[in-house]
C-alpha cells in the first residue's frame, strides 16, 4: 500500500512539472522592435504569421504603450 501511495505521488509531481514546462514554452516572449524612443511591443503572431502587439513609447526609461483617441468633429 505505501509503495502505491510513493508511485502515485511520483507520478503527480511528474505530470506537474511536465505541465508548467509546457506552460512555460508557450508563454510567447514581449519584444520590442524600436527606434529611440517609439516602438512596436510583439505579443504574439496571428494565423498568417503578421506580428500582433501594441504601439509603445519610452518614457523614464520605461515602455508605455500608446493609447490613441478618436476626435469627432461636425461637418461644416
Amino acid at each position: 500500500m505505501r509503495k502505491l501511495a510513493v508511485l502515485w505521488l511520483g507520478s503527480l509531481v511528474l505530470v506537474s512539472m511536465g505541465t508548467f514546462a509546457i506552460a512555460q514554452s508557450r508563454v510567447p516572449e514581449s519584444r520590442i522592435v524600436s527606434g529611440n524612443d517609439i516602438g512596436f511591443r510583439v505579443e504574439g503572431f496571428d494565423p498568417s504569421g503578421k506580428p500582433t502587439g501594441a504601439l509603445v513609447a519610452r518614457i523614464n526609461n520605461e515602455w508605455v504603450e500608446i493609447r490613441t483617441m478618436i476626435s469627432v468633429r461636425p461637418v461644416k
